[in-house]
């Protein structure tokens, strides 16, 4: 009888829809609301990682293709049988003269090639015997990497390495030996030996002809995309090296090796989409991956020294510097060693030139002696005020509330400058938003004229008067400067302005 009472009381509750729980579960199920006191805007997807924003705030390092090549004159050794004695230096390479010439041009940091599509390894690996170790002159004495990476620890810059996945000369090539056995062990060598890398630059190289441990030119090609097992081998290196960002899985090649991003350039890609030299420029702003642009580019025609080279002239390089770091993209700039491993007295005086440049252009900010930065909306919450946007942190930014995909910043100068470039930086932690936006000019802060006009903006965008990255020219005459952004996925955020 008991029980049937029970019963009928449990049917009871069930009928009228309530159940029976321990006090502890009811509060489980408690609605919550997550506080967000200084109303942060929500994170526009895909974002950075910190590795990915440590690579982007170095914008600018230098490149360094040097090894056998150097010596036969050549770009690609994949036509030659083998032969570490091909690698000659008679005096040892001196690495900190690169360094030094790299640093003078503006430069954070250095990669230096270890392994190129020869599969010559320029530092004693015990991966394969194709190494300096068995090389000639003062050969076996050079460990490349060691020199480089000890030279960047001595002036304050970052170090990286390529490590070409292609080897041609590898008998195991095209096998899953090569992967475990020859590539993985290369990368464990480098990344454990040298210090902190930040970055390890691959190759989009694909394999082909070469002798593979024979005597024979043989073909041999591979599905790149499984080949190397990218997934475990990116998650290798990060248990290696926490802080370096991976080549074409972190970061994409821009598309071309000529030294420049695309106007419109997008930090957002999809790695598994089919790619072109168009989209690798510009990005897909759709894209659901956070993978930004890296431009490479030459101060010769070639990769590898050669007794012709031909130098670009400072003002050259410092118009790819405009079109690469002034477009949302990292810049890596190849200074070719020669014969006696050093960098020529041209390439010396072109870097320097470079440096010269930047620091007249692009160091003294008028706008941190603003007088008055105003905006015609401003988020609630009490922190993004429009004076962040020239605080000098890059941890405070100017927002509008999230109904508002538009908006103006203007700075009062204290008087009238001649201006020549205008920079602008997203924060980007939140992900990159702006769509469009449009600069603007005064005297007297009532009659405006256009200055440039723009797509996307991203970590940086520097403008030049009429987006003319060709010529200094002579500037405008200004004391107000207005940045109108038209259009935006959502709420802009801008932690930066400066006006050079």
């Amino acid at each position: 009888m008991i029980m049937k009472k029970i019963t009928t009381s449990l049917l009871g509750l069930l009928a009228a829809g309530l159940t029976l729980a321990p006090a502890h579960a009811q509060e489980l199920f408690e609605q919550q609301t997550l506080p967000n006191p200084d109303n942060v805007p929500s994170p526009v997807f895909p974002v950075p990682t910190e590795r990915q924003m440590a690579w982007f705030e170095t914008e600018f390092y230098g490149f360094s293709h040097y090894g056998p090549n150097t010596f036969n004159n050549v770009e690609w050794g994949n036509d030659r049988k083998p032969n570490p004695l091909e690698y000659r230096p008679e005096t040892m390479p001196d690495c900190e003269q690169w360094v030094n010439a790299m640093k003078a041009a503006g430069m954070k940091a250095v990669i230096v090639i270890c392994k190129h599509h020869d599969g010559f390894c320029l530092w004693p690996t015990e991966s394969t015997d194709f190494n300096v170790l068995n090389s000639a002159g003062v050969g076996p004495q050079v460990d490349i990497p060691k020199l480089v990476s000890d030279a960047c620890r001595k002036n304050g810059m970052k170090f990286g390495v390529y490590l070409s996945p292609w080897d041609a000369s590898n008998a195991a090539y095209a096998t899953p030996e090569y992967v475990q056995k020859v590539f993985m062990k290369q990368i464990t060598e480098l990344l454990t030996n040298y210090g902190d890398i930040f970055e390890i630059w691959f190759d989009g190289a694909n394999g082909g002809s070469g002798y593979y441990g024979g005597d024979a030119l043989t073909t041999r090609n591979i599905d790149k995309k499984s080949y190397y097992d990218w997934p475990n081998t990116m998650d290798s290196i990060h248990s290696l090296q926490p802080g370096a960002v991976v080549w074409g899985r972190e970061f994409r090649w821009c598309g071309n090796e000529q030294g420049y991003s695309g106007a419109t350039c997008w930090s957002n890609f999809d790695t598994n989409a089919v790619t072109s030299e168009k989209i690798n420029n510009e990005g897909y702003e759709e894209g659901y991956e956070f993978i930004p642009s890296e431009c490479d580019v030459r101060t010769s025609q070639k990769w590898f020294w050669h007794a012709d080279e031909q130098i670009k002239t400072p003002e050259q390089l410092f118009k790819i510097y405009l079109e690469c770091v002034g477009r949302n993209a990292t810049l890596i700039m190849n200074c070719a060693p020669n014969t006696d491993g050093v960098l020529s007295d041209a390439v010396v005086e072109s870097l320097e030139g470079l440096g010269e440049l930047l620091e007249k252009r692009l160091s003294d900010n008028f706008a941190l002696q603003a007088t008055n930065v105003t905006a015609d909306n401003v988020r609630t919450g009490g922190k993004y005020e429009a004076k962040n946007v020239t605080d000098g942190d890059k941890n405070t930014y100017w927002a509008t509330n999230d109904d508002q995909t538009t908006g103006s910043v203007t700075i009062e100068l204290p008087e009238e400058k001649t201006i020549h470039y205008v920079m602008l930086q997203e924060y980007i932690r939140l992900g990159q938003r702006v769509r469009s936006f449009r600069i603007e000019y005064s005297q007297d802060g009532s009659r405006w004229m256009q200055f440039a006009s723009g797509t996307t903006i991203g970590y940086k965008r520097i403008v030049a008067r009429a987006n003319n990255t060709s010529s200094y020219g002579t500037g405008v005459k200004a004391k107000y400067i207005r940045v109108n952004i038209t259009d935006s996925r959502a709420c802009p955020l801008l932690s930066n302005i400066a006006i050079y």
